[in-house]
Formats: structure tokens, C-alpha cells, sequence
């Protein structure tokens, strides 16, 4: 499934940056989870990164890796520095997103409610946090 949202800009603004988000979700993320869930989950995802950045064309996608393409159209950035800082900064975003609609398992069906007590431990390795560490 691949869903994209375009923002139509005005002739005038052609010249402003478009702000490009692939998603590529892996299944393998969520643990065992049906294919509703896992494409309700998607489409959570595309509408967290839609309400995020509402002129962004924004899409979710399969991966075999969970990953991100950032891409900005017609961005004139001061020095390639300013450029890998602001895709940085997006894709530390879009995680974040992701993270909190797994979080969340507004996606998930009751019928893998027992998955709860393993998510805690994914989260955290994906965060890289481990609860013996001092912060």
C-alpha cells in the first residue's frame, strides 16, 4: 500500500521548499500483529506525519526495514551543513511520531491485548534506553 499526500502550492510560492516524507514500516516492529492492525497502524502513522506537516507530501510504505527518506524540493539551504541539520531534524521527528502511535496501539485489536507486556521492552530498545541506566 502506497498512499501519498501532495500539497498544491500557488504559482507564486513555486519557488518554496517541498518537504518530501517516505515512511518504510516493517511489519516486524510491532511483533505479531494481523494485517488489519499493521495496515491501521499505517494509516495512523500517515495521518500523525500529515497532521505534523500538513503541506508535506507524506507516504508510508513497506520496508524490511523500518527507515526514512527525507527529500526537499526546491530547497535553497545557506550550506549543505543547514541541509543535513533540517533533514536530521525531520527524521528525528517522523521517529518520535512513529513511536508514539506504537505507543498508543490505538491500532491494535483486542485480540492481541496479552502483546502489552513485551511492547515495554521493544520501545526501549528502540529508543535506546535501558532501565538500568541513570539518566
Amino acid at each position: 500500500m502506497f498512499v501519498t499526500y501532495r500539497s498544491v502550492q500557488p504559482q507564486e510560492s513555486s519557488m518554496a521548499r517541498q518537504l518530501n516524507i517516505t515512511y518504510y514500516a516493517d511489519r516486524d516492529m510491532l511483533g505479531l500483529v494481523s494485517d488489519e492492525d499493521y495496515e491501521q497502524f499505517k494509516d495512523l502513522l500517515l495521518e500523525a506525519l500529515h497532521k505534523e506537516w500538513p503541506k508535506a507530501s507524506a507516504a508510508v510504505d513497506d520496508g524490511e526495514h523500518a527507515s526514512i527518506d527525507i527529500e526537499f524540493v526546491n530547497g535553497e539551504f545557506p550550506s549543505a551543513k543547514a541541509e543535513a541539520d533540517a533533514k536530521t531534524d525531520v527524521e528525528s521527528r517522523v521517529h518520535e511520531i512513529a513511536n508514539d502511535v506504537i505507543e498508543a496501539r490505538e491500532w491494535a485489536s483486542d485480540e492481541y491485548e496479552g502483546y502489552e507486556d513485551d511492547i515495554e521492552e521493544e520501545i526501549e530498545e528502540r529508543r535506546g534506553r535501558d532501565d538500568n541506566e541513570d539518566y
